[in-house]
């Protein structure tokens, strides 16, 4: 149950989200840091609401190593990451079998493998903040349980990390009665634990991605590819029209392959439409009707989403 100093805290939470808009707004120069300073509690699910209970992969056995933490906990980062990017949850992700494959390397080996990292050092607490709210969560590559913190929390910490570097994900922060602790994911997904702030060495080295991951797909195809600059707020529109000149429309029908064109619309067969700049940006239809229009030249294909869109995003209140 929730206590009533936590209620309190949402409460200056929220009350101190709108103070930090009015200052925004009557010093347009005033620092990450200044408005973190105002913000007592943040977790990545309330700015993007769709990583609620989302967290892959998971592990298929019960985790003894090191060797296969790092690997696993920086593609979890990578695929959080990239579910912000998409604005939904991906259906197309870095597996286990990465995981496996990347067997015994570091959270940077596998980090600079996919677009580079960014380092926090020198438990820089605000900088950490401004990271997790600007972008999502990051990777504590310092963090050192303690045999007591273990056994509180047994599910969550490989016994041979032990006094150990146990790499784990912050997801955000919050203020309790006995101070300010980060939220952190378990590996597993069990459970979201508190670390205190300036324990335990959590945040004295932060790893993050240095890409956004906006050029990576995270949607499974067959994809048409089209410059969606024009196109503001598609992401939750229930319907597009498509304006093909004739050599567009030829590369519309090779999505498709050999299926005849008029089954394509009777059996209303799946596709993608996807942002040609921003590849995380794509979303699933199909075709309901094609008509050439005399007066422009062009083909008008109508097509429907079959998708519930991207989430709404939550008022960028605090990046």
């Amino acid at each position: 149950m929730q206590t009533f100093y936590e209620r309190a805290a949402e409460n200056i939470s929220e009350e101190s989200s709108k103070q930090s808009r009015r200052r925004k707004k009557n010093n347009p120069r005033t620092s990450p840091t200044t408005v973190i300073e105002s913000v007592v509690q943040f977790n990545v699910r309330q700015k993007w609401p769709w990583l609620d209970g989302y967290l892959r992969p998971l592990s298929p056995i019960h985790l003894t190593s090191g060797k296969v933490l790092a690997p696993l906990v920086a593609y979890q980062c990578i695929n959080l990451r990239g579910a912000i990017a998409h604005g939904k949850r991906p259906s197309l992700i870095y597996s286990w079998e990465n995981v496996e494959t990347c067997k015994g390397q570091s959270v940077m080996d596998i980090l600079m493998k996919h677009g580079g990292l960014k380092t926090i050092n020198g438990s820089k607490v605000d900088e950490i903040k401004v990271e997790i709210i600007n972008n999502g969560p990051v990777i504590s590559f310092s963090f050192i349980p303690t045999t007591a913190f273990a056994q509180e929390h047994s599910e969550s910490i490989i016994k041979s990390r032990i006094k150990e570097h146990h790499y784990c994900l912050i997801i955000g922060w919050k203020l309790t009665e006995y101070g300010e602790v980060w939220l952190v994911q378990s590996y597993n997904g069990t459970e979201i634990f508190q670390v205190p702030v300036g324990r335990y060495t959590i945040e004295e080295t932060i790893l993050a991605p240095k890409d956004n991951y906006l050029h990576v797909t995270w949607q499974q195809g067959p994809y048409y590819d089209k410059d969606m600059m024009n196109f503001n707020g598609w992401s939750n529109y229930e319907d597009i029209t498509l304006i093909l000149k004739t050599h567009e429309l030829e590369e519309f029908v090779e999505i498709f392959g050999d299926e005849p064109f008029h089954e394509v619309i009777v059996e209303k067969t799946r596709f993608v439409i996807r942002d040609k700049k921003k590849h995380a940006h794509s979303r699933s239809c199909s075709l309901t009707s094609l008509n050439w229009d005399k007066e422009s030249k062009t083909w008008q294909a109508q097509c429907t989403f079959n998708d519930k869109g991207s989430q709404p995003m939550l008022d960028d209140d605090l990046a």
